[in-house]
């Protein structure tokens, strides 16, 4: 049986820190976080730990050696007071960055070997740093019942937590290293408004649910909007003309050659964006 990974997530607590764990559980991975989301994970995850292959343990006990892989997600910090002296400058120590698009530039990454930048991720909990501030206010208009203004702006490369999570944790039990610069995002381009109407009719089907109250607009099904599929490279992928187009998707050769490599096969997100806006309209309406 090949050698366990042991993995350590560090960062403030954020949705995609809590689906990178969700995810390794379900591997023989050995899992290390800071003192403080050690008991938080330990107790939410109590029978996969039981049951299960992977092995949850906190930086006061596992430090960062040889070998090991350190995944630091988001702004940071990055340190724990039980790294010593070196802090984070082990040797054979895999260090991998990975932050929104919207931080990447100006990040210096020099320190790094790999830099795993995320556009457009649909998070399932609301999290200051990942979730769209757009998608914060459709919901304060919609829960005010306010119209809510027409969006403006670039399409949107939306990519579910999940299809970003199970990504990462692929490449983390793999033998190789991560590419040193890769981007993750959905391959389909969403136009705003088409991003708001969905958001609505998830909104409006939500609170029938809550209320018992279905009208005809709740119980007829909403057709998914058309959208085309692009393919992996820049430069297959011609720009699009028009205002409010987003001139280029993010290359996705690294990140797909990487997964191929590491298990056969490539990038493929596949939960449908109307799922995860689902998740994570339920994930605003809880917090």
């Amino acid at each position: 049986m090949p050698r366990a990974p042991v993995v350590h997530l560090r960062g403030p607590p954020s949705s995609l820190m809590h689906g990178m764990v969700e995810r390794l559980l379900r591997t023989n991975a050995h899992i290390v976080v800071e003192e403080t989301l050690h008991r938080i994970f330990a107790d939410a995850h109590a029978a996969d730990l039981e049951f299960g292959q992977a092995v949850l343990s906190s930086s006061a006990t596992t430090r960062l050696g040889v070998g090991h892989r350190l995944v630091m997600i988001g702004p940071g910090p990055f340190t724990s007071i039980h790294d010593g002296l070196k802090g984070l400058d082990v040797d054979g120590l895999e260090l991998i960055l990975m932050t929104p698009a919207g931080m990447a530039e100006g990040v210096d990454t020099d320190w790094v070997d790999a830099h795993v930048t995320v556009h457009d991720m649909i998070p399932m909990r609301c999290d200051p740093v990942w979730m769209p501030a757009m998608f914060e206010e459709w919901l304060g208009d919609l829960s005010s019942g306010k119209e809510a203004a027409p969006p403006a702006g670039l399409d949107r490369w939306w990519v579910s937590e999940i299809d970003v999570a199970d990504a990462m944790v692929r490449l983390l039990m793999g033998n190789h290293p991560l590419p040193q610069a890769c981007e993750m995002s959905g391959r389909r381009a969403w136009s705003l408004n088409q991003t708001q109407e969905e958001f609505q009719m998830l909104y409006s089907r939500t609170m029938a649910g809550q209320s018992g109250q279905f009208g005809v607009q709740e119980l007829t099904a909403a057709p998914t909007p058309h959208i085309e599929l692009q393919s992996l490279a820049v430069s297959d992928n011609p720009p699009m003309s028009g205002v409010g187009h987003q001139q280029l998707r993010p290359d996705l050769s690294a990140i797909h050659a990487s997964l191929h490599a590491a298990d056969g096969d490539g990038w493929r997100p596949l939960v449908p964006v109307r799922t995860s806006l689902m998740h994570c309209l339920a994930g605003l309406l809880d917090a």
